[in-house]
């Protein structure tokens, strides 16, 4: 009894904490996201994870992008607006969003004058074409599979490092102007280009894998040192001109970012937000064990920032492993799964709403739908147990979940466990270093059975959802992001259908519609729509939470009171 009551005090704290935090901007009432603007100080960031990559081609996670635009640009980015103007794309190192032709098949950016880099060159088009060429580098695997996908000649090119000629179909005719020429129609190029694949590498600072612990910066800030798993200290590059970014504000003379640290003392020391944590933000959401110090403190609650996002948290199932290639297996778990217990792992309501479908309902083309339903999202052993006898799995099914080796994972692992247990699912728990963890998870052979996943369009539209995690054809041995190594041929002939269609509201529609038959195979089980409230220090200006970081705060954006 004790510990139901707890739980439910919990929930009924956190509902409230929704309603007293959360704003039309995506601002806690209190975080001031609107202040002046200050120049100078020492802005701390407080993280609970490691950062999985800062080498541009590499970097496909949201929280290291967050990071990453602090240090270089691209040929275009998110704009750096709270809420759904977060999504909209703009003119970064170009000097717009792109210029199509050839019907979408060629695409023509023009570089800013006066970009350079933190030795005082300028950036040129032809480090633009080699960043995107070592994408394809088969030693940085990590990155977005877009200009390998998209590029003309792009399926027969190893990378710089294997052919030093480059990749014809991207033209430099001058040092301000580059040219992709495409393999098919893409109306969307534009947006692609936002992601850090796009940043320009200078040739003589490449030191291949090496490359992760030091990019050249472009940004506002260079890195003055780099401890991995410890901690990251970002300086003012000196070369970089604010008349040339219209994105980052470049507010603080120095950013600290610590890793590894543990949440539950992430959130004390924000709470308490004393000497230089008053100038500290949180990289990751609250947790739930914090709510009622933060409820309990109106002062403290005004610090909560919360952010919408167009992510969907999910447990992957490797259809390629038995006997999870029965598609009853996996609909048990479908319906064993308690969602709701997961989403209390996470901070309970404030950390989103329950997941019934793969698109999320803020994105374009998502549809309701709850194809395995439940009881408040609390799981129907029942309906698994059935399912699991007709496949002949009535009791000796035993898996291995992979999940990141931080306390919110193994929470979420335990989590797993517990609900999956009630329909006579045995789950081992595999703790991965969070800094390898989607490294290790996107290797074919490594990966088990059951991955605690998530996806966040790189761009809002299901373009950038779907044919990433379930075109068969994308799986690849390492670098993997269809993580249910879900290979459907007639999902993949539909895929490019849709990608043909020239009707944008039709193609979203289309998308919806192909979400729907992909969850009737159950190869994923959506359990959150993701929202993010995150604390800042009382010092902290111009907090906002982002949509293309899950909700977390814009860090080019924040500034600090004197």
């Amino acid at each position: 009894m004790r510990g139901r009551r707890a739980r439910l005090a919990l929930g009924a704290a956190l509902g409230l904490l929704t309603a007293a935090c959360t704003g039309s901007n995506g601002a806690g009432a209190g975080a001031d996201a609107n202040a002046a603007p200050v120049k100078g100080g020492t802005l701390h960031v407080l993280s609970s994870i490691d950062l999985e990559h800062l080498d541009p081609a590499r970097a496909y996670v949201t929280s290291t992008q967050d990071v990453g635009r602090l240090v270089y640009r691209t040929l275009t980015t998110f704009a750096p607006a709270p809420g759904q103007a977060g999504g909209k794309i703009v003119p970064d190192l170009a000097t717009d969003t792109g210029r199509p032709s050839d019907g979408a098949k060629t695409w023509t950016f023009t570089l800013k004058e006066g970009v350079k880099y933190e030795d005082g060159r300028p950036v040129t088009s032809k480090d633009v074409k080699y960043g995107v060429e070592r994408t394809f580098a088969a030693e940085l695997p990590e990155g977005p599979p877009y200009a390998r996908m998209w590029l003309a000649g792009g399926e027969a090119y190893k990378g710089p490092y294997k052919d030093p000629a480059g990749l014809a179909s991207i033209e430099t005719p001058d040092d301000r102007t580059i040219v992709f020429k495409l393999n098919r129609p893409v109306s969307d190029f534009g947006s692609a280009v936002s992601l850090p694949m796009s940043a320009p590498v200078p040739q003589d600072k490449d030191t291949g894998v090496g490359y992760d612990n030091r990019p050249f910066s472009c940004g506002p800030y260079k890195i003055e040192k780099f401890e991995p798993k410890k901690q990251l200290t970002l300086v003012r590059n000196t070369s970089w001109d604010p008349a040339t970014d219209t994105v980052r504000k470049g507010l603080p003379d120095k950013v600290v970012i610590d890793l590894n640290l543990d949440a539950a003392v992430v959130d004390q020391r924000l709470i308490a937000g004393q000497g230089q944590d008053a100038d500290a933000v949180a990289l990751e959401p609250i947790g739930p064990a914090s709510v009622g110090r933060v409820m309990s403190d109106p002062q403290v609650r005004k610090r909560l920032v919360t952010g919408e996002s167009i992510n969907t948290r999910f447990l992957s199932i490797n259809t390629r492993h038995a006997p999870l290639d029965d598609v009853r297996v996996r609909q048990a778990i479908a319906y064993a799964l308690d969602k709701d217990a997961l989403r209390t792992t996470r901070g309970g309501p404030i950390a989103g709403e329950l997941a019934t479908t793969l698109l999320p309902p803020t994105l374009p083309g998502a549809a309701p739908e709850d194809p395995y339903p439940s009881q408040d999202g609390k799981g129907d052993p029942t309906m698994a147990k059935a399912l699991l006898a007709q496949a002949g799995h009535a009791s000796d099914l035993v898996l291995t979940l992979d999940t990141p080796a931080t306390a919110g994972g193994k929470a979420q692992g335990e989590a797993v466990q517990a609900s999956l247990a009630r329909a006579g699912i045995t789950v081992k728990i595999n703790e991965i270093s969070s800094s390898a963890f989607y490294s290790t998870v996107g290797n074919t052979a490594r990966q088990h059975d059951l991955v605690i996943d998530g996806w966040t369009p790189d761009w809002p539209g299901a373009s950038t959802y779907l044919p990433i995690l379930f075109d068969g054809r994308l799986i690849t041995t390492e670098g993997n992001n269809n993580r249910a190594q879900y290979d459907s041929p007639a999902v993949d002939t539909r895929l490019d259908a849709i990608a043909a269609m020239s009707d944008p509201a039709a193609a979203q529609a289309a998308y919806g519609e192909l979400a729907r038959r992909i969850m009737q195979d159950a190869p994923v089980v959506p359990f959150l729509w993701d929202k993010a409230a995150v604390l800042v220090g009382p010092n902290v200006t111009g907090a906002y939470g982002h949509t293309a970081f899950v909700g977390r705060l814009d860090l080019v954006s924040l500034g600090l009171r004197k």
